[in-house]
């Protein structure tokens, strides 16, 4: 069984599926030679913060289980910072009060990542909504502002995603809210990539969820695209709006849109949104890696990285309340993490009205039915 809703293992004969199809790539010779040797060399003495909603917590899960023997195990998965109000603090900035198009609720997971051998993390933070990310409220700032504030560095990458809380193939868009979150976020881009360079921004993949008047219908296997009863241009409008606007800030952003629009055969069971692994959640990896190279990212130098994973173990004394790379590395000492889809008291009104406060049995929606 899935730890979470929306994830799972690929059958044998989808994930034959997917190579296949990948096999009609042109740089199809490229990806055969992609190793986590070369990820982990890029992501020495960074951090990899990848944000956005369930289908980028599939892409983390892939990346964990692709870098395997490049993380501690022995620490396990670790909070972002050992600062408890500062991680209180970027959980309140990821989380949201805003619905999906069909008016669903999110638990927001705990922040947290695995720390790589050698310095280096990569980081899952959970936010569904566009209006989260960039919001320029200085009395409730977005999320990208509160980690480049504490506890992000200039040489983290960023690994972006929203769309789809957004929109659902039977109801459309969400166009104006959609569209402002991708201006704000081109806007803070534009603002502070003299310090923080290395951003890149996901389109979501296609949805092969069928519909019927309107509502989600379930079927016991995923419909090619076309055949659900939906119209193709809805996920198309995501790729060409996000790409319409950010490439005005001049924000990079990664296409796979065409990619997964064949891949029908590729969903968990009885869920035509998520993708399973290994399958398409690792051939966006090897679209990541390029995407990041094409923009110039290169390792760090030894030393650098030296310094990251020595701090990484060192006193977490330094102050949590202002950027740089001090700082930072103090941040990188681990505290684990037990429950990473429970947050703590206090921390979610919303999961506190569920779980702690309620007195009636009611349950909880599960993201994976939120669509």
């Amino acid at each position: 069984m899935a730890a979470y809703p929306g994830h799972d293992a690929c059958l044998p004969q989808q994930t034959a599926a997917v190579l296949a199809a990948m096999q009609q790539q042109p740089d199809y010779a490229v990806l055969q030679q992609f190793s986590p040797c070369a990820l982990h060399r890029l992501l020495q003495g960074r951090t990899l913060w990848v944000v956005g909603d369930s289908l980028m917590r599939n892409t983390y899960f892939a990346l964990r289980c692709f870098m395997l023997d490049f993380w501690n195990h022995s620490l396990g998965e670790c909070a972002v910072s050992p600062n408890r109000a500062l991680q209180k603090a970027l959980y309140t900035a990821a989380d949201t009060n805003i619905t999906s198009s069909m008016g669903s609720r999110v638990i927001t997971d705990v922040p947290h990542c695995v720390h790589l051998l050698a310095g280096g993390r990569i980081c899952w933070v959970h936010s569904v909504r566009g209006e989260e990310f960039a919001d320029a409220n200085p009395q409730a700032p977005g999320l990208l502002q509160v980690l480049q504030k504490t506890v992000a560095s200039p040489q983290d990458v960023f690994f972006l995603n929203f769309g789809r809380w957004h929109f659902t193939n039977c109801r459309g868009l969400q166009q104006e809210p959609y569209s402002r979150a991708l201006q704000q976020l081109g806007q803070l881009y534009q603002a502070t990539k003299g310090s923080f360079p290395h951003l890149l921004f996901k389109v979501p993949a296609h949805d092969h969820t069928a519909c019927k008047d309107g509502q989600r219908l379930e079927l016991d296997r995923c419909l090619p695209a076309g055949r659900g009863n939906y119209s193709l241009a809805v996920g198309r409008s995501l790729t060409n709006e996000a790409t319409s606007i950010l490439s005005k800030y001049g924000v990079p952003v990664l296409d796979t849109y065409n990619l997964t629009v064949g891949m029908h055969m590729a969903h968990i069971a009885r869920d035509c949104l998520h993708y399973c692994s290994p399958g398409v959640p690792e051939a966006e990896i090897f679209a990541m890696y390029k995407a990041l190279r094409r923009q110039g990212l290169t390792p760090l130098s030894s030393s650098s990285s030296s310094s990251s994973s020595s701090s990484s173990s060192s006193s977490s004394s330094a102050s949590a309340a202002t950027g740089g790379s001090a700082d930072a590395a103090a941040n990188h000492v681990c505290v684990p993490v037990s429950d990473t889809n429970k947050p703590p008291a206090g921390w979610s009104a919303y999961y506190d009205s569920l779980v702690r406060n309620s007195t009636s049995k009611q349950p909880m929606a599960l993201e994976a039915d939120l669509y």
